[in-house]
């Protein structure tokens, strides 16, 4: 019985997943003109994406076990325990957004391309913070649901927000790149 609830709980989710894949691929191909534009900036793609990958699947499963320990639950969702997770997410995705701003111009240097440090290491960091702030309140809601409905966090948590990361990161790097390529 608990493999047909797991399948039950998991399934839907895995097949959705698989149609973000395609979503969060085409938001590249939409991309192309920027690509060209900006130099260095595919470099940043598979960076960022497993950066709001791993940072937001942490959260949620964070967030998961504090659930099954009896930290949180669907009455007290809102406590210091999900505020201490929601502030590391954002220093964590704020850090890193900088580190792979300056690796990928460093990378794009090294191979002869020669991108705007300020445009690339920006676009980088607002990609950042757009989709940490957006993740962040898509896990709580996930989390939310998952507790109302009496699911396992563990069985949709972790792929929900896969699909939802890469989705959401592509978008935001595709509107920072866009919107700092008018700016600057």
């Amino acid at each position: 019985m608990f493999a047909k609830e797991m399948v039950k709980q998991s399934l839907p989710l895995i097949v959705f997943c698989g149609l973000g894949a395609v979503v969060a691929g085409s938001t590249l191909g939409v991309m192309i003109d920027l690509l060209r534009k900006i130099p260095g900036l595919i470099v940043v793609v598979p960076a960022i994406i497993a950066l709001r990958g791993n940072i937001s699947t942490a959260f949620g499963s964070r967030l998961g076990s504090a659930y099954h320990l009896g930290i949180i639950g669907k009455d007290n969702l809102w406590n210091e325990e999900l505020k201490q997770n929601i502030l590391g997410s954002f220093i964590l995705s704020l850090f890193v957004s900088i580190i792979i701003g300056l690796l990928a111009y460093l990378t794009s240097f090294i191979f002869g391309v020669y991108p705007d440090a300020v445009k690339l290491i920006s676009i980088v960091i607002l990609a950042g913070i757009i989709s940490a702030v957006i993740l962040n309140l898509m896990t709580i809601a996930i989390i939310y649901l998952v507790f109302k409905r009496g699911y396992d966090p563990d069985n949709i948590t972790g792929p929900a927000l896969a699909t939802f990361g890469d989705i959401v990161t592509m978008l935001s790097l595709f509107g920072s790149a866009f919107l700092i390529e008018v700016l600057l």
